[in-house]
């Protein structure tokens, strides 16, 4: 439920560490969140689609990066594909894809009528799908509030498990946002999003606890 221009602060700093100018936010907005949350992800892999397409023609690199923030993650486990077709497309990122990190997604998710969309991913795209073709999953999960001492951590962390008595980042708890087989980073002082909070983009610092070292630039 994010604008892109939320995300810019975060681009730039990706460009830093990376050295890369070629650093692309999907335009995807809360118009096209509340479409996927009734009818499906298919807008939203659309709009991840073009992002990569974009950033690989102006980069002229064979293999892009992919940053997912909450269900921006999901979005993109669907984009990188598998077997098995969604809304009726098949797709195939995998290929053009080296890395997918995670921030805050929240993969695991009880089996609810509301959360229907995120429940079938899971089922046709299960963990760290294309991980034995070489490509490297990371999913990163914020622990700076425990659902024991916020009531309002804790209602937010049962729309997606059963116990919300759980740290998280105030939005998804932790046991959701580690994808299984990825490699797992927990940030025990990281909230969901910004604000007056620390969040997975909110400086160069934080970045760099989960930013892969072969990325760097230098």
């Amino acid at each position: 439920m994010s604008w892109p221009w939320q995300y810019w602060r975060l681009a730039r700093l990706l460009g830093e560490l990376s050295g890369s100018r070629e650093v692309r936010v999907a335009s995807i907005t809360p118009l096209d969140w509340i479409w996927g949350r009734l009818f499906g992800y298919g807008q939203l892999i659309f709009q991840v689609a073009r992002a990569v397409d974009r950033a690989l023609l102006e980069s002229g690199a064979e293999r892009a990066v992919l940053v997912g923030h909450s269900a921006g993650g999901v979005a993109c486990r669907v984009y990188i594909g598998g077997q098995a077709p969604y809304g009726g497309r098949r797709y195939s990122g995998h290929r053009r894809v080296s890395h997918l990190i995670t921030l805050g997604s929240p993969h695991l998710v009880a089996d609810r009528k509301s959360l229907s969309p995120l429940a079938q991913v899971n089922e046709m795209f299960p963990g760290a799908l294309h991980r034995p073709a070489g490509l490297r999953y990371i999913s990163v999960a914020g622990a700076a509030a425990h659902g024991a001492l916020s009531r309002r951590a804790r209602r937010r962390y049962e729309r997606l498990i059963d116990d919300g008595r759980v740290p998280g980042d105030g939005v998804v708890p932790v046991q959701s946002a580690l994808l299984p087989g990825s490699e797992e980073i927990v940030l025990e002082e990281a909230y969901h999003s910004g604000g007056f909070e620390r969040w997975y983009g909110s400086d160069l610092k934080m970045v760099e606890r989960w930013w892969p070292k072969e990325l760097r630039a230098g």
